[in-house]
Formats: C-alpha cells, structure tokens, sequence
C-alpha cells in the first residue's frame, strides 16, 4: 500500500512537475532512512545490554600489584627517660 509521498510522486510525475515529484521523493527517502536508523539504535542498544559480560577472576595474586606504600615508623627524637 503506497503511502502519501509515493502517491504524491506519482502525481507529480503524471503531470511532469518534476520539482513536486523530486520533493515527494527526498520526503520519503527521508522517512525510510529515518526509520531505518531508529531501527539500528534499537537493535544496537539490545544487543549491547543482552551480550552477558564475562568478567574473569583468578585466585593468583600478582605480586607487583600488591605494593604498600607504607610510611617508616618514627623514630623519637628525644631521650624519653622513666619518672618514679
């Protein structure tokens, strides 16, 4: 069933008004690519969110990334002497 721009282009093209017909044509090219790429961004979103994501764990521990930064202690500066 022929929507109205392919009817519209018909007409045109009937009475050889080639700048209606020309503009029936872009306007339902429009609406076709429009359409098309709402279709892809649904598609695309589903297929991103659907796809299980595998996260791998491992009981090894790599020794680089355990690296503490920890301050030395300190040592006093002062003699601290026992009051009886």
């Amino acid at each position: 069933m022929p929507n109205d721009n392919i009817k519209d282009s018909i007409l045109a093209l009937k009475t050889g008004d080639s700048s209606a017909f020309k503009d029936a044509i872009q306007g339902e090219l429009l609406g076709r690519a429009k359409e098309s790429i709402s279709t892809q961004r649904i598609v695309a979103g589903q297929t991103f969110f659907d796809e299980p994501q595998e996260i791998e764990m491992s009981d090894e521990v790599d020794d680089s990334q355990m690296k503490l930064n920890l301050e030395p202690e300190e040592t006093p500066n002062e003699n601290i002497q026992a009051t009886v």
